[in-house]
């Protein structure tokens, strides 16, 4: 058996083209120079003339029509149109018999897009299902100290680097009013708030809008306090915002977002799509449904507790949605298209508590 190949020394791009005999009784490989490889050239090959054996040789796995490609002893390589079964020769392992399945499958076009169709499945489920659980848990192992310096840090762009926040213009007064009420309606419930920093700002980006950031800063604007008919509204969004502090929502989608940025990194080579701004990351996360019907929970039993009735949240919630435009829709109801059926639960007043 014998086949034409051309050999590459590994320091020259250049190729030599070469007869390559295959001695199967004494289990070698017989390089020998073609006629028309000068006589110069010759001395930089290989043993001509002499054997090199089939257990110093490794043959690539086939590639589609692919020339088939030999890896000779020091750093010297073959590439030839069709080896005629060297490879069958010098193994019969379980590995050769994985690349030759391998090679039939990615020779015919319905296994070809069955594996295609397979990828785009797994890559849909890994993101949709097991990215968030993977957030999870490490969520769940994060100390709440880092956490926190990430949204000390976060808070920090948007208010200087990013520029999205000025300072409030409510009234300091006004200010104090409502973090007092918020102390209150904390220490009725049974397990208390969880540890939160309330922040005012003014912002033209974002609107009326509140929203927390890692580590249970809470972000209220100018714009949503203006909207409201009283306080109690603002409690009601502001009860909602702790729930997501509570199970630690924003932290959790800071982590899917990059967990799903590095996966698809991984599997595309683009990096360049990690390098925007954790803050505009943040502003244009939704959280699940599940994570919201959580923080409305909270919000209700918070709400409970303090014997303010519940409809106050309906009632800001349908005034937010009625103002919000096509690509201004504020976080507490961006994730939700049917906020009617959302609000439902709150549109009941407390019969254990005075109206």
């Amino acid at each position: 058996m014998e086949f034409l190949a051309d050999y590459f020394d590994g320091i020259s791009a250049r190729a030599k083209h070469v007869k390559v005999r295959v001695l199967e009784s004494d289990r070698v490989i017989v390089l020998e120079p073609l006629d028309d490889v000068a006589l110069s050239e010759v001395a930089i090959l290989p043993s001509f003339n002499a054997t090199i054996p089939f257990s110093d040789l490794n043959i690539q796995p086939k590639l589609g029509k692919a020339r088939r490609i030999i890896e000779l002893p020091e750093g010297g390589t073959l590439e030839a149109a069709d080896i005629f079964g060297l490879d069958a020769l010098i193994s019969q392992t379980k590995e050769t018999s994985f690349w030759r399945y391998l090679h039939y499958l990615e020779n015919h076009l319905q296994w070809v897009f069955f594996a295609l169709v397979l990828t785009v499945f797994a890559g849909w489920a890994l993101l949709k299902y097991g990215i968030p659980l993977l957030a999870e848990e490490v969520a769940r192992a994060t100390p709440v100290a880092t956490e926190k310096a990430l949204g000390e840090q976060v808070l920090a762009g948007m208010d200087h680097q990013y520029g999205y926040f000025k300072p409030s213009q409510i009234p300091q007064l006004h200010q104090d009013a409502i973090r007092k009420q918020l102390v209150t309606v904390c220490s009725k419930l049974p397990s208390g708030c969880p540890e939160y920093q309330l922040e005012f700002r003014t912002s033209e980006a974002i609107g009326a809008n509140a929203f927390t950031l890692p580590g249970g800063f809470i972000v209220v604007t100018d714009a949503l306090i203006k909207l409201s008919k009283n306080d109690d509204e603002v409690i009601a969004v502001l009860a909602h915002e702790m729930g997501h502090a509570h199970y630690r929502h924003p932290f959790r989608q800071t982590l899917q977002g990059a967990l799903a940025g590095l996966t698809l990194a991984a599997v595309t080579g683009d990096v360049s799509s990690l390098a925007s701004g954790l803050p505009a990351i943040l502003l244009q996360l939704s959280y699940s449904r599940s994570m919201e019907t959580e923080a409305d929970q909270y919000a209700l039993n918070a709400l409970h507790t303090s014997c303010i009735q519940p409809h106050v949240f309906a009632d800001i919630l349908a005034r937010l949605t009625k103002q919000a435009g096509v690509d201004s829709v504020p976080e507490i109801v961006s994730s939700h298209p049917d906020t009617q059926a959302r609000i439902k639960p709150f549109n009941q007043a407390w019969q254990d508590c005075p109206i």
